[in-house]
């Protein structure tokens, strides 16, 4: 019995042996580490790669765009727009981010 060395410089595909026509290089490898926050790829030259951060971006300005690494994008936080400055009004603009108005009008009715 003899026996086929099967090698294809290819890590992304796995080397399998099919009786009916030989070395098979066809699947593809699985590459999964189950974090939201990082693209499942796979190189060629090296295998599984998890390094590239997933980017969040809702173009929202108004929350944080995180990444959590069991359900994905995360934009349930709400950006806190505080100058401490009590004469101004502390908005968000969804285009701009924080908005500080001049607003309050001090006045006690004594001329």
């Amino acid at each position: 019995m003899h026996s086929k060395q099967m090698q294809t410089s290819d890590a992304c595909t796995q080397n399998k042996c099919n009786s009916a026509t030989g070395c098979d290089y066809t699947t593809a490898t699985v590459c999964d580490d189950s974090d939201a926050c990082t693209q499942n790829k796979c190189n060629p030259a090296t295998g599984c790669d998890y390094t590239t951060a997933t980017v969040c971006d809702d173009s929202d300005a108004c929350t944080q765009n995180k990444c959590n690494p069991a359900t994905g994008c995360d934009y349930t936080t709400a950006t806190v727009c505080d100058d401490s400055d009590a004469c101004t009004q502390n908005k968000c603009n969804s285009a701009t981010g924080c908005d500080y108005t001049t607003a309050t009008v001090c006045d006690d009715s004594d001329a």
